[in-house]
């Protein structure tokens, strides 16, 4: 049974860990969220990741001025984006 692209926005994640993620948005309108993961008392063994979004993009998913007045998130669109991971604390079990 093959996975179908659309249907890999439903599927529920297994061992979701809890994070921390900031945003920066440019004056461009690109967008950008870090997220990191790991234990806050040593910050060099946790994974980062980050995520940037176009201007076009960003404004597809939340809206020109990045407020409430852009579509319901359940009902956007997937969009592109570009992504930089970190790994450096192995398997989230030595949390």
């Amino acid at each position: 049974m093959s996975v179908q692209f659309e249907d890999l926005f439903t599927q529920e994640i297994s061992g979701v860990v809890d994070a921390v993620v900031t945003t920066n948005r440019s004056p461009d309108g690109s967008l950008t969220f870090h997220l990191v993961m790991g234990p806050a008392d040593r910050p060099e063994e946790c994974d980062r990741i980050e995520f940037a979004l176009d201007p076009e993009h960003a404004a597809s998913l939340f809206g020109a001025t990045g407020g409430r007045q852009g579509p319901s998130l359940s009902t956007a669109s997937p969009v592109p984006c570009r992504v930089g991971v970190e790994l450096n604390c192995g398997s989230p079990a030595r949390w």
